[in-house]
């Protein structure tokens, strides 16, 4: 008889304590009336200066002219932003910590591995990049275009080395795609981020790099950019064919955005998207993002999820055609 009286108070202990955890997530309608009434952080899953940053130090720029209060950056990187999305997956749902997201990273991270989140952890304000990825060789290769790309590679397989920001990352994922369409392989050279690419290419250490439209608008004329993942040619690259154009059916990009944690009350997602729908509409912002290689690109958040939910089905099928995951 003891042992149930034990076994009863033990589970009266965890509903209580299930109970106070739940009470803590609970927002008020006074909260919500007088959002926000502190700072607000905005965790960034990356390190300062890279262009997850520089988007946010964008938009922090904007925030105090629609908020009475500060938005604070706060750096949680690691493991790909994983440290970052684990962080932002976990904080309390009342509208004081928000967050950059990455695609495909949330998508791939989980599959790839024992994660904490999942693609569908949060809720989504807004997509802010859409990024498209390129195949790029230095101005001087002996590669002229696509079709010399494929054919060197197809002669002899494995041949050509490709740089890439890390594994199981947007690079990662289009270069699988672009191995399956093209019916080629390539060898993938992880690096640590794009700077590496750029360095590792222009030092002749590696044949061609898969990365991001902001990679090479920097200074285009060290690079041959031989394809543009895209439906239609881009405005920033307006000469170079995109890879539907050459035969290979290709369309791919790394896109970041801003999310909130799950079940965050609509009222306060509602008045933070109202915010970032007027900033990123306003063309001084528009000019600062160009400025910074950034490929502006405003989609609502329920619209991006609904993407993000396709992209994860056909993310799975890849990795699972290459063998990396079971």
């Amino acid at each position: 008889m003891k042992k149930f009286y034990l076994i009863g108070f033990s589970m009266l202990i965890l509903l209580f304590a299930s109970a106070c955890a739940q009470l803590g997530t609970e927002v008020s309608s006074e909260d919500i009336e007088s959002y926000p009434d502190k700072d607000v952080r905005n965790i960034v899953p990356f390190s300062a200066g890279g262009t997850t940053d520089v988007n946010q130090r964008i938009i922090e720029s904007y925030w105090k002219d629609y908020f009475p209060e500060n938005m604070v950056i706060e750096y949680y990187e690691g493991a790909g932003g994983e440290v970052g999305f684990t962080e932002l997956s976990k904080a309390k749902a009342d509208g004081y910590t928000m967050g950059s997201i990455n695609t495909p990273h949330i998508i791939l991270q989980p599959l790839a591995r024992e994660t904490q989140f999942e693609y569908d952890s949060f809720d989504i304000l807004a997509r802010l990049v859409h990024d498209p990825q390129v195949l790029a060789v230095k101005a001087d290769s002996d590669i002229d275009d696509l079709d010399e790309f494929i054919e060197k590679v197809k002669e002899k397989p494995k041949s050509l080395s490709v740089g890439l920001t890390g594994t199981y990352t947007g690079d990662h994922l289009t270069t699988l795609k672009f191995m399956d369409t093209a019916d080629v392989q390539v060898t993938p050279v992880p690096l640590a981020g794009s700077a590496d690419q750029v360095k590792e290419l222009l030092g002749g250490h590696i044949d061609a790099i898969m990365g991001n439209v902001g990679d090479v608008t920097k200074d285009l004329d060290q690079f041959n950019v031989l394809a543009i993942a895209t439906e239609e040619r881009h405005e920033w690259l307006p000469d170079v064919p995109t890879f539907k154009e050459q035969g290979i059916d290709l369309v791919a990009a790394i896109d970041r955005g801003l999310a909130l944690p799950k079940d965050t009350p609509q009222e306060i997602h509602d008045k933070l998207f109202e915010a970032l729908e007027q900033i990123t509409s306003l063309p001084e912002y528009e000019e600062k993002m160009e400025d910074a290689g950034l490929v502006a690109d405003f989609l609502p958040g329920d619209e991006w999820a609904e993407l993000i939910e396709e992209q994860q089905k056909e993310a799975k099928e890849v990795l699972e055609k290459f063998d990396e995951i079971e």
